[in-house]
């Protein structure tokens, strides 16, 4: 059995913009309350730095998400218990004096900040890291934030949405293919030091007003739920389209997505119909989405059918369940380590290879 969710823990997953966190003043710092994988999570700015634990005080289980930062404790509404970083309590107002129970203690997670979001790992110990976002620092690109969006649908499934190419014409028919351009490309898919990479050459569509991400691209798949894809569209500069999502319930049947885009060219234009059009690429998408049952990936033998167009579904879903299997940090690190065949730089997939 494939045990998604579990892995997931695993692994680092956004659970707010640094810039909403900060919105969120409570006394002399800022706090909030978040879900990551069904755990409730209060994040907070303390004197100390950043904070996450779990959102419950353990007095009376009131969330320590609706009190406030006093120092570099958390300190519950309730009846003002403080919560150090480390989850301990630290303070018991009413018994002055009185030693704090050793039982007073909370989970605390993992947490850092990367690329303007509050980052959060629910298991400590693995060899994972924050997923890369090869735009972020390049001097010359243009960052353009998307508005975070929920679906109600899994990690994965969101992923291999993303970097599917069969499904371009049909749900994107007009917007980033056409429905003349039905058989897609099979490309050569590698593994390279945690991430799943290939190569795209799109068919030839009508000019567009530049809006479009339309190009040769490079797609990288940071496993296990980010992908980040660089395009070299005609007539205009690189382009990069960055998401990574991040799961809300415990069954994974819930993403909050984060996303991004970046150019170095047109710097100076207004963001507004860049981003409208990437809203119109995901109203094309949602529905389709959020329509597949069982929202989770089934990893059961012949629960759904492949075929060779597939490719990079498939071989995403294999390196995900081979990740599921592993029982150690070794045996992960194994698994994620670059393969010494992915030193061999990916062949350019024309537009008119492939075939079903």
């Amino acid at each position: 059995m494939v045990d998604v969710p579990a892995v997931l823990r695993r692994f680092w997953h956004p659970v707010c913009a640094s810039a909403e966190l900060d919105a969120a003043r409570r006394g002399d710092g800022a706090l909030i309350g978040v879900r990551v994988l069904g755990e409730a999570v209060v994040v907070a700015r303390t004197d100390n730095g950043l904070v996450a634990l779990h959102d419950r005080c353990l007095h009376r289980s009131t969330r320590l998400s609706v009190g406030w930062v006093c120092g570099a404790t958390l300190q519950c509404a309730y009846h003002g218990w403080r919560w150090d970083g480390s989850g301990r309590c630290v303070e018991i107002p009413a018994m002055p004096g009185v030693p704090v129970p050793s039982r007073a203690r909370v989970a605390a997670y993992e947490v850092q900040e990367a690329y303007g979001l509050v980052w959060v790992r629910l298991d400590p110990g693995w060899p994972t890291r924050i997923p890369a976002n090869p735009a972020w620092d390049e001097a010359e690109m243009h960052i353009a934030v998307g508005t975070p969006y929920v679906w109600p649908t899994s990690a994965e499934r969101r992923v291999e949405n993303f970097v599917d190419l069969s499904h371009f014409p049909w749900v994107h028919d007009g917007t980033l293919s056409t429905r003349q351009a039905v058989v897609p490309p099979v490309p050569d898919v590698h593994r390279a030091d945690g991430e799943l990479r290939f190569h795209y050459d799109p068919p030839v569509l009508p000019p567009s007003d530049g809006r479009a991400l339309i190009g040769w691209s490079a797609y990288r798949i940071v496993m296990p739920c980010t992908v980040n894809i660089e395009f070299d569209v005609p007539g205009a500069g690189r382009r990069h389209l960055w998401m990574t999502a991040s799961p809300l319930d415990a069954a994974d049947t819930e993403v909050r997505c984060y996303w991004l885009m970046a150019r170095s060219d047109d710097v100076d234009a207004d963001d507004g119909p860049y981003m409208e059009f990437q809203q119109l690429v995901l109203d094309e998408d949602e529905p389709v989405i959020v329509a597949q049952h069982p929202a989770n990936i089934p990893f059961e033998p012949g629960a759904e059918l492949s075929v060779r167009t597939d490719k990079v579904s498939i071989e995403y879903r294999r390196w995900l369940a081979e990740i599921a299997a592993t029982d150690s940090a070794d045996a992960m690190a194994r698994s994620l380590a670059r393969e010494p065949s992915d030193l061999v730089a990916p062949v350019r997939v024309g537009g008119d290879e492939g075939g079903a």
